[in-house]
């Protein structure tokens, strides 16, 4: 039957294509690389010259700052740190210069401590999905020995290859 049902065509127009070409396969070709080990490089020695050398003036971007983890949170705390410790300060004292001085230390001490504090809270967050990753393996495996008791060693190793890859 065809499209409107007539009877279908006995006379194909497609013909059948027969390779005769013989088969190359991957082992019958030449290597397109020599099997040599990578030549060892040089051992640079730790030189402060060294270190200073791969310092670049891109590396001290505003977006360099603003991508990494917890940099956000400090600065907003130091500032805040700042404000208060300089308002106050010139406040009590109403010297303006003593109290710029409060403003900048303020700023330095609430920086460094929000940025270590923001750091250990992300460590601690980080140990938890860790933990809570191997856990989840752990139940996967103890179910997947559960529902295949006659399973072969190959069928388990190639299962653990495919939930690593998630």
């Amino acid at each position: 039957m065809g499209w409107f049902g007539s009877a279908p065509s006995k006379v194909s127009s497609v013909s059948e294509y027969k390779d005769e070409e013989p088969v190359e396969y991957l082992e019958d070709l030449p290597p397109k690389f020599e099997d040599q080990e990578p030549m060892k490089q040089k051992q640079l020695e730790a030189t402060y010259a060294a270190a200073f050398s791969q310092i670049k003036l891109s590396d001290f971007k505003p977006s360099t700052f603003l991508n990494m983890p917890c940099f956000r949170e400090a600065m907003i705390t130091g500032f805040q740190s700042m404000g208060v410790l300089g308002v106050v300060t010139f406040l009590i004292h109403k010297n303006f210069s003593r109290a710029m001085n409060w403003g900048v230390g303020g700023f330095f001490i609430g920086n460094v401590i929000s940025f270590n504090q923001c750091r250990a809270i992300r460590r601690k967050s980080l140990d938890n999905m860790k933990k809570a990753q191997e856990a989840n393996h752990e139940r996967n495996v103890k179910k997947w020995q559960e529902q295949n008791p006659n399973a072969d060693d190959e069928q388990f190793r190639k299962w653990q290859e495919v939930q690593g890859k998630r």
